[in-house]
């Protein structure tokens, strides 16, 4: 008879074991309401994260950093403990783990930014961290400085007087040039601008050459 209840106490699974197999996140995943108004970071650090290689079976330990700024709800710690803790039986990989959390927790909660970042411990010489982040940031209110008055420095203005004198010289002389230009009679002008035509082939004459002369004989 005391074997039978040691072999019953065996297989009775402990209250942990239980709450953990029936844990169920969109019954179980407490929220509680966010009363403050202004934007604050509450930040999570749950170091004893496992899953299961859902190719060997082997463990996978990792400590998630969650990190979010809430907008109408917070996460209930015990509850987050409970969620993390309800993948240490489950076959998954790092990624999918830290994405699925990452989607409950931001479909539950609806916070304003959040980044979550799951930190695996080395295994088969491997270390591997995955990290998620909201996409929409928190813009601070850009500040507006206010405009001064800059004073010119002695030698720009110098500099700038004198360009500013060499180019009315320039503009004067080109000025001048094109007023005698306009003065001209239109016909002049288009007669100077015309290129002189070209002669046709001539057949060059030599020093010397004479013609052969043709002489008519009676008959």
């Amino acid at each position: 008879m005391q074997e039978i209840n040691e072999n019953n106490l065996g297989q009775e699974q402990k209250y942990g074991e239980k709450i953990l197999k029936e844990f169920d996140v969109e019954r179980d995943l407490e929220i509680w309401e966010n009363k403050q108004s202004r934007n604050y970071k509450i930040k999570i650090t749950l170091p004893e994260f496992c899953c299961l290689c859902p190719r060997s079976g082997y463990p996978d330990f990792a400590t998630i950093y969650l990190e979010y700024v809430p907008n109408k709800f917070v996460v209930e710690l015990k509850a987050i403990k409970l969620y993390i803790n309800s993948f240490m039986n489950r076959n998954i990989s790092h990624e999918d783990s830290i994405n699925e959390i990452y989607s409950v927790l931001e479909r539950k909660l609806e916070p304003k930014w959040m980044k979550i970042v799951g930190d695996f411990n080395p295994r088969g010489n491997v270390h591997t961290v995955i990290e998620i982040s909201s996409d929409e940031i928190i813009k601070k209110p850009e500040i507006k400085e206010p405009a001064t008055n800059f004073i010119t420095p002695s030698y720009e203005r110098r500099e700038r007087s004198s360009d500013r004198k060499s180019d009315s010289r320039t503009n004067s002389r080109g000025g001048s040039r094109t007023k005698e230009f306009d003065k001209k009679p239109s016909r002049e002008r288009s007669e100077a601008g015309k290129k002189p035509a070209k002669e046709g082939f001539k057949k060059p004459e030599f020093l010397g050459e004479k013609r052969a002369r043709v002489v008519k004989k009676d008959k």
